[in-house]
């Protein structure tokens, strides 16, 4: 199996999972003016378990930081992943 490509669609505010032409997944969030908050992340659960939800998640604050976004994780799978990366704490606000 191929790995997903990962697609920012800002008039979706979502960063869209993508295997093979069709929609596995996504992270969706809202902007305020210094923030992105990300309120709800999902990946089919036929493709759960190989990483693909940890790769969006990283793609889309790498992408959220590059735009000097603050990361706001509502979402409790964006929250756990923040909460295991330490590194990002000054660019975190709490939900």
């Amino acid at each position: 199996m191929d790995k997903p490509q990962i697609e920012h669609e800002p008039e979706r505010t979502q960063y869209t999972l993508v295997l093979d032409g069709s929609e596995i997944g996504y992270a969706r969030y809202t902007d305020t003016a210094t923030q992105r908050v990300f309120t709800h992340t999902v990946v089919q659960p036929e493709f759960g378990g190989r990483g693909f939800a940890t790769g969006l998640i990283e793609f889309a604050v790498a992408e959220a930081r590059a735009e000097d976004k603050r990361i706001v994780g509502e979402c409790p799978m964006v929250a756990h992943w923040l909460g295991k990366h330490p590194e990002l704490a000054d660019y975190v606000d709490e939900a």
